[in-house]
């Protein structure tokens, strides 16, 4: 199993600190998959919520094409949560996820 591997594992688990701890070297290397995990921890984590560090990964994971960071980034603009609420942004950043193959992503009008 890869290092990404165990983080995903232990972030799977809700392990989010050890999850953060081998996660963190590999997305400061540009790894999208673990930038775009580490703003989920960041997002959802009761006792390590960070929207700070979450809308960080979330940019830096999105801008390397990782739909899944962009529909969260666009979630986060939808609610105005730790960003100044916008639905157009958030249209903006859901068709932009959705481009990057994001399926998922909701369609607004």
């Amino acid at each position: 199993m890869s290092t990404l591997e165990q983080g995903i594992s232990l972030f799977q688990s809700g392990a989010y600190e050890e999850a953060i701890a081998i996660l963190s070297p590999i997305a400061e290397q540009g790894n999208a998959e673990a930038q775009s995990i580490l703003g989920c921890i960041y997002q959802l984590s009761d006792f390590l919520f960070d929207i700070g560090n979450s809308i960080y990964w979330y940019q830096k994971a999105s801008e390397q094409g990782h739909g899944l960071a962009t529909n969260n980034l666009g979630t986060l603009y939808f609610v105005g949560k730790g960003v100044e609420q916008s639905k157009a942004k958030a249209k903006e950043l859901y068709e932009k996820a959705r481009a990057q193959g994001f399926l998922h992503s909701p369609i607004l009008e």
